[in-house]
């Protein structure tokens, strides 16, 4: 009965824990809403081809998840991981609201992408290190309290990907996209109202220079306008998307030796602790560009590969997005009730992760091969996509949880922010995927048996690919 108790307790399940997590959510929500969407609104709505399509939504995801580096420069030298995630969603609400009036512009599309983009990339790293501040001495619950938090992602990507996909299935396309939109606004809403929970947790670490006025306009204003500037250049790059991916690939070289000049002038036992977060996020970079294809790649196979009528129900293949999220509240559940968090099993469970991604391709490649007039059975894709979840879940917790503990105080802000920028790369390996697994369309339209064929002999080289990780 007293370990009931502790479980229950409020010691883990803390307040702050209960406002990030459904702050999260309602962000994931407007996120994966419109993720669910975009590729196939790009090639069917659009008449882009899929190289394209993927350079879109590869540079979209990359900038997106490159820009936690500076959002959380500015939230460690200035602003403070609270404001950084108010200003952030509030940049990703005005996306959301431009993507609504797609159906006036189709070019509105670059700009709602962009202000996504950059608002992902000032709230995404801080609200994570908002929770690892919060937890400073409470260390007993860390580790369950960000496997729980992790599930509030994907709670919002399940039910995003349900709800927007028929929703646009059923009214049109930008009535999906404006309810993934009020996702990001409730989650808003929640953070100011509540905000008082945390305390004095992710205040701004310079109060003094806060107040101070630049030309009139305080900072607070002087980083919306900035915020502003950002979105509208890379709403440009979107439309050279394969050009810029390519750009953005050499940045990563810079931010690359800042990270290895920070891991140099570091005292020694925060070097072991740097050099070993490195080699989890090198690892977590690979993981991440197979499953980032969830989006594109898996969801372009399930639109023409995959039989879309399940006990004579028509499933759009977008909501299928919400299998793998569905998983994770799962299996991230039990986890989080009944497993027990021991750093020795670390190195085991992250490579039991790893391993579970060739699992996926493998069962997609073998789907391919039984499939019947060129449509493979849905079975395969809810055993592909379950295992997918179960693998993020051994991963990303683990990485993200370490990345607040190993990172020295003063630039947990920044290291979070490059833990991020490997999900930017991964992004961009979608780009790369394309180039052997783009399917050419005629008038628009593409031959299901040529399709399959492609997805085949794709899913094989990646599940072998997953398989060599494993074993590395």
């Amino acid at each position: 009965m007293e370990k009931v108790t502790t479980l229950n307790s409020s010691r883990n399940f803390p307040q702050f824990l209960k406002l990030l997590f459904f702050v999260e959510m309602w962000e994931r929500f407007s996120y994966y809403g419109m993720r669910a969407l975009l590729v196939l609104f790009l090639t069917s709505h659009l008449g882009f081809e899929d190289k394209k399509a993927y350079a879109i939504y590869s540079l979209f995801a990359a900038i997106g998840y490159a820009g936690p580096v500076l959002g959380g420069f500015i939230a460690d030298k200035l602003m403070g991981f609270r404001n950084m995630v108010l200003f952030g969603g509030i940049t990703i609400t005005l996306g959301h609201a431009s993507l609504t009036m797609i159906s006036f512009d189709s070019n509105l599309i670059y700009i709602g992408l962009a202000f996504i983009a950059v608002g992902t990339g000032m709230f995404k790293g801080n609200i994570t290190n908002l929770l690892g501040e919060c937890y400073r001495g409470n260390e007993e619950g860390r580790s369950k309290g960000f496997s729980l938090f992790y599930v509030s992602v994907n709670l919002g990507g399940f039910f995003a990907s349900i709800l927007c996909s028929y929703v646009a299935h059923l009214y049109g396309w930008h009535y999906g996209f404006g309810l993934a939109g009020v996702g990001m606004i409730l989650g808003l809403a929640t953070f100011i109202k509540f905000q008082h929970i945390l305390g004095d947790n992710g205040l701004s670490p310079r109060m003094d220079l806060m107040n101070k006025k630049i030309l009139g306009l305080t900072q607070k204003i002087i980083l919306m306008i900035s915020i502003v500037f950002f979105a509208f250049v890379v709403s440009k790059m979107l439309m050279e998307s394969e050009f810029f991916a390519h750009l953005l690939s050499c940045t990563g070289v810079i931010i690359l030796a800042v990270y290895c000049y920070i891991i140099m002038k570091s005292k020694k036992k925060k070097k072991r602790g740097l050099i070993a977060l490195s080699i989890l996020i090198l690892f977590l970079m690979f993981f991440f560009a197979l499953e980032m294809q969830l989006g594109s790649l898996i969801n372009l196979f399930t639109e023409r590969n995959v039989v879309s009528e399940i006990f004579g129900i028509t499933v759009p293949a977008s909501v299928s997005q919400a299998l793998n999220p569905c998983s994770i509240i799962i299996f991230g559940f039990l986890f989080g009730r009944y497993r027990k968090f021991e750093a020795k099993n670390s190195t085991k469970v992250f490579a039991f992760g790893i391993f579970t991604m060739a699992i996926c391709f493998f069962t997609l490649y073998i789907g391919c091969l039984n499939a019947h007039n060129s449509l493979v059975d849905y079975i395969y894709l809810v055993i592909a996509l379950s295992f997918m979840g179960l693998g993020e879940l051994c991963v990303a917790p683990l990485v993200q949880e370490q990345a607040t503990l190993l990172a020295p105080k003063h630039l947990r802000g920044l290291v979070m922010g490059i833990v991020m920028l490997a999900l930017a790369f991964s992004n961009l390996a979608g780009i790369i995927i394309s180039s052997f697994m783009s399917v050419p369309a005629v008038n628009g339209l593409v031959d299901p048996i040529v399709s399959l064929e492609i997805y085949q002999e794709g899913f094989l080289k990646i599940g072998m690919f997953s398989l060599l990780l494993t074993f590395i």
